[in-house]
């Protein structure tokens, strides 16, 4: 399956082509020519074809791989797919909280977990918050629990971050029990999960340098444990900009994918993307006969999804480039 991923060369030629129709008519060419045809027959707008083919063609991918594993395993596999059901609610939640048009929420989404297509358009429907932790309720989905606990609070304060922080904690919580075990794959998944609730913790903190004054106690609100480098107390130093850069280097020297913090908020945030691909896609060298090779896949195959809709939108946008180069990681 890594044999069909597009290589560093045709991703080149893909953004050097002129127009989105040449771009999309070159995909025809490609593993995902299926799905642009499929696509092309339901739509017009060359935007709305790419996503819905790229979106389609992962999902299909996704299940292909389930399809060759079952009990520990595909239990292991459906944490690992968790993910993406984490970022499409997440995605969901955020566009009915600030009002974002359906078209623009289902153009970003990526169905990779149990939640398919249909579901997540379901979800795309509901009139605001309440109604999309209602229907996911209905989907009797793992991820449901968690939200209707925090949607009380939610109805009150509309505080999403706090709303989104019933997930991480849950989605950490359910996967570290899934993953116990002293097998080489679930040593692999803990050490997955572990990793994203550092990364996850520090990016809360350095948000939290903005909120303003709070309290310790009320800062620790936002903490999510479970991680082996960011405990409470050094969740404390991120959240203060005169100790956060100190910390950094400890930080690194323990593992923390990288060693310097970014006062562009963004560009940091990307930054330790990159960084955790980089480190995921590594594991394609690890146990070919475990789950390493699982989750190594499955990254280069979302970074190469999410690649090609920069390709796509520089296309229909006019964006230059050596820009879009920029913002594109290639292994």
């Amino acid at each position: 399956m890594r044999s069909r991923l597009l290589d560093p060369a045709r991703l080149e030629e893909l953004l050097a082509l002129p127009t989105l129709d040449a771009f999309i008519q070159a995909l025809t060419n490609t593993p995902y020519g299926p799905q642009i045809q499929e696509a092309l027959s339901r739509h017009q707008d060359g935007l709305r074809v790419v996503d819905e083919a790229l979106a389609r063609n992962f999902h299909d991918t996704t299940t292909k791989i389930l399809s060759f594993a079952d009990g520990k395993a595909r239990a292991l596999i459906e944490i690992v797919l968790m993910r993406w059901d984490l970022a499409n609610i997440r995605l969901i939640l955020r566009g009915k909280h600030t009002g974002r048009p359906e078209e623009e929420m289902i153009s970003n989404l990526v169905p990779a977990g149990s939640l398919h297509e249909v579901v997540l358009q379901e979800l795309v429907k509901q009139p605001d918050v309440p109604g999309v932790v209602g229907a996911l309720a209905g989907a009797d989905h793992p991820l449901a629990a968690p939200l209707a606990e925090g949607l009380r609070d939610y109805r009150e304060s509309k505080d999403l971050f706090a709303l989104e922080l019933h997930l991480d904690r849950f989605y950490a919580e359910y996967g570290l029990r899934v993953a116990s075990g002293r097998g080489h794959s679930e040593q692999v998944v803990r050490s997955l999960l572990q990793t994203h609730l550092d990364i996850t913790n520090v990016k809360t903190a350095l948000k939290l340098q903005r909120a303003g004054a709070l309290s310790a106690q009320e800062k620790l609100r936002f903490f999510v444990p479970g991680g082996p480098l960011v405990t409470d107390k050094v969740f404390l130093t991120m959240t203060d900009p005169a100790t956060a850069e100190q910390r950094m280097p400890g930080l690194r020297a323990l593992g923390f994918p990288i060693k310097s913090l970014n006062a562009d908020l963004t560009a940091f945030e990307r930054e330790l993307d990159l960084a955790t691909f980089r480190t995921q896609s590594s594991l394609y060298l690890g146990d070919p006969l475990a789950i390493d090779i699982v989750i190594a896949y499955l990254a280069m195959k979302y970074n190469e999804v999410i690649n090609l809709r920069l390709i796509a939108r520089s296309k229909a946008l006019g964006i230059p480039q050596d820009r879009v180069r920029k913002e594109m990681a290639v292994v």
